[in-house]
């Protein structure tokens, strides 16, 4: 069930309208983690390309930590789809960056699964990422890395490696 705003608010979001954002934002001093009628906030459907989208939202004190049914937080699908500016965005305002999934994956696994090199090269070298954490299956995000075939991952999270070893994984 929407919450009052939910709809609205989560809609300029998804649209990436920063006008229309503002407006909600500007005449509503509630719930800005209100949820629409499908259960989710206006921060967990923003467009992602979009950093200032998140900023707005994020000041005017969304939860970056927020999880939907899969468990998955806006820092996940960030990390999934490659918006590193949206994901610097989200960690400078506390997003947790070792946030699991139902699935016990990390930001950092769906990053070197879909093949980011550049999010995961910033998530090991910048953060506090677990980098050798097991998800549920027993994968590290290089285990993943190496199973989607995604080479310049790999080279950045295997043990030995020159981007693992400046990071500290080993």
């Amino acid at each position: 069930m929407a919450e009052p705003g939910g709809d609205e608010l989560a809609s300029a979001a998804a649209r990436g309208d920063l006008a229309q954002l503002a407006r909600c934002l500007q005449e509503r001093d509630g719930n800005v983690d209100a949820r629409n009628r499908f259960g989710r906030t206006a921060l967990q459907v923003m467009k992602l390309g979009n950093p200032e989208i998140a900023r707005r939202l994020l000041l005017k004190g969304a939860d970056p930590n927020l999880r939907d049914s899969t468990g998955f937080a806006v820092i996940h699908d960030a990390a999934r789809a490659g918006f590193l500016d949206t994901l610097q965005t989200l960690l400078e305002f506390k997003a947790d960056v070792n946030i699991e999934d139902n699935e016990g994956n990390l930001p950092l696994h769906l990053a070197a699964q879909e093949g980011h090199a550049r999010v995961v090269e910033f998530l090991v070298r910048s953060t506090a990422t677990r980098v050798q954490h097991r998800n549920r299956r027993g994968h590290t995000a290089c285990d993943l890395a190496r199973l989607y075939k995604r080479a310049a991952v790999v080279q950045l999270l295997e043990p030995g490696a020159s981007g693992a070893e400046a990071a500290g994984v080993n």
